[in-house]
């Protein structure tokens, strides 16, 4: 508005599109898998799919699909999924390939997860319609990337998550697991339980 004036957005609001009836689709639902199909769903009346390696059953309003399907089917993917052996490039020039034409890709997850140079080439042939990325293979990513030249891409330094309140959070968390393992307790989000016994061996509790 500032550099262009009024009318300049004006011109092109009758391309604008809502959000609500359109398909997002989330790959991992963890905690922030599960928040944004949440939201996105309560919030924004998308219809949601996911792809999961847990069998939990499906939260309200989310349908589960394979990760071939969802990238076909879906108007807006999401990365929420950590960064595996199995995830490393789950993004491939195949799947990207299958996108929607107007398809938007974002990434919270990590940036190994997509294969940047046939997102890159997507974006330059216009293949698919825009990526919003919180993360990279390689960073601080360079003043000179590629991402940086195109205007359907949004970049940000891996702050998607970083808020007054949740840096609060964070903290407070970390004590309260670090308290329960003092206690000889296991941390409420364990995520290698492969370890608990050893731990227990090593580390008993005051009886």
């Amino acid at each position: 508005l500032r550099a262009k004036g009024w009318l300049a957005g004006r011109d092109h609001a009758n391309a604008n599109t809502e959000l609500a009836g359109k398909t997002i689709g989330i790959v991992g639902l963890g905690a922030v898998g599960q928040a944004v199909g949440h939201i996105a769903a309560h919030g924004f009346d998308l219809n949601v799919v996911a792809t999961t390696r847990s069998m939990r059953p499906a939260p309200d309003k989310v349908g589960f699909l394979s990760i071939d399907a969802l990238v076909e089917q879906s108007d807006i993917i999401v990365l929420c999924c950590p960064l595996t052996p199995e995830t490393r490039g789950l993004i491939s020039r195949e799947r990207i390939s299958r996108m929607k034409p107007n398809a938007l890709l974002i990434n919270v997850s990590r940036g190994p997860v997509v294969d940047d140079d046939a997102l890159i080439e997507a974006l330059r042939k216009g293949s698919i319609g825009g990526a919003a990325l919180d993360v990279f293979a390689t960073q601080p990513l360079p003043p000179n990337h590629p991402y940086f030249s195109f205007d359907n891409v949004i970049v940000t330094p891996h702050m998607a998550g970083i808020t007054e309140e949740s840096m609060m959070r964070m903290g407070v968390g970390a004590a309260g697991e670090a308290l329960l393992v003092l206690a000889g307790k296991l941390p409420a989000n364990l995520r290698n339980p492969d370890v608990v016994d050893h731990y227990r061996r090593r580390f008993p509790a005051d009886r």
